[in-house]
């Protein structure tokens, strides 16, 4: 079993999210992406342009209550479907590389709400680093 803060487990996710790539090169007009953390920025920003009223009314950044409400209505082709028609606590036992008796800890609920805080934190990080990229300073 992973530390949910390793380095694997970050890669692990990366690799999860990027099964949909199909998804967001068709969301992106057909255009593919030069990096991961683009495509991760990419879908981050799907979020955000689809939660931007929840977003300001709420004063946050982008929280994650939010995400979660977005991620649950099936957003980004079948990256969530483990909402709806697969095993959250396979899923998150694949990534974190558990034994099926530590798969067993977790409820469906339990797996989906760490696995969408994963994911989450995963995409928050990419879109930190590309747009930091994009910033010049002087």
């Amino acid at each position: 079993m992973l530390r949910t803060n390793s380095k694997k487990v970050s890669e692990n996710i990366r690799a999860y999210i990027m099964q949909d790539e199909d998804y967001l090169i068709e969301r992106n007009d057909g255009n593919e992406l030069s990096s991961v953390d683009e495509y991760l920025a990419f879908a981050w920003n799907i979020f955000h342009d689809e939660k931007r009223y929840e977003i300001e009314r709420n004063y946050s950044c982008a929280s994650f209550p939010i995400f979660k409400d977005w991620a649950s209505g099936l957003a980004l082709g079948g990256l969530f479907c483990y909402y709806y028609n697969r095993s959250a606590v396979d899923d998150l036992g694949a990534i974190l590389e558990e034994t099926e008796e530590e798969k067993s800890r977790y409820t469906e609920q339990q797996a989906e709400e760490l696995l969408t805080r994963l994911i989450f934190r995963e995409m928050e990080n990419a879109w930190r680093r590309e747009f930091r990229k994009s910033v010049k300073v002087s």
